[in-house]
C-alpha cells in the first residue's frame, strides 16, 4: 500500500510541470487595444518629479533539453530605471507587460526575479509565459507602472528591443 502511494506521488510530481506548461500565453491581436498602447505610451515616464526608463532583456533558450521535448517559451526581463540612480519608491510597480509583435500583443502580469545585487534604482520583475516566436526579431515592450499612494497608471514603451536565441 506505502509503495502505490509513493508512486502516485512521484507521478504527480512529474506529471504537474507537464499540466502548467500546457498553459498557452496570452496573445491579442486587438487592434483597439494596439492603438491604445502606441498612443498613449511614453519613452520617459515622469513620476513625482522622477523620470524613469525602461531595459529589457528578451529571450528563448533554444538549447537542446532532456528526451522529452520542452516548450521554449519566450522570457522577458524587465528594468524600470529611475534616471537620476535613486532608489525607486516601494509605491511604484509594474502591473502589466505587453509585448508587441505586429499585430500580436503577448500580455502578461510580471512576477519577482531572483535576481541578486540589483541596483535599488532599478525594479526588476520577469515574464516566462511568453510565446514561442521566432528569434532574432525585434520588437516593442509596453509595461503598466502603477504608483499605489495615487492610483495612477502609466504606460511605458521601450522600442525595437530584439529577441535573442539562447543556446
Amino acid at each position: 500500500m506505502k509503495s502505490r502511494l509513493n508512486t502516485r506521488i512521484i507521478l504527480l510530481l512529474l506529471l504537474v510541470p507537464f499540466a502548467t506548461s500546457c498553459e498557452k500565453p496570452q496573445i491579442s491581436d486587438d487592434p483597439h487595444l494596439l492603438e491604445t498602447l502606441y498612443t498613449n505610451s511614453l519613452d520617459t515616464l515622469t513620476i513625482e518629479n522622477n523620470r524613469y526608463f525602461l531595459e529589457t532583456d528578451l529571450s528563448r533558450n533554444m538549447m537542446p533539453g532532456g528526451p522529452i521535448p520542452t516548450k521554449r517559451r519566450l522570457i522577458a526581463l524587465l528594468f524600470l530605471v529611475r534616471a537620476d540612480s535613486l532608489p525607486i519608491s516601494t509605491n511604484i510597480t509594474i502591473a502589466k507587460l505587453y509585448v508587441i509583435n505586429y499585430p500580436q500583443i503577448w500580455i502578461s502580469k510580471p512576477g519577482d526575479s531572483s535576481l541578486s545585487q540589483v541596483p535599488d534604482f532599478k525594479l526588476d520583475k520577469i515574464s516566462i509565459d511568453g510565446p514561442e516566436w521566432d528569434t532574432d526579431i525585434y520588437v516593442d515592450v509596453v509595461i503598466e507602472v502603477l504608483n499605489s499612494s495615487t492610483n495612477d497608471n502609466y504606460l511605458l514603451i521601450a522600442r525595437h528591443q530584439y529577441i535573442q536565441k539562447l543556446e
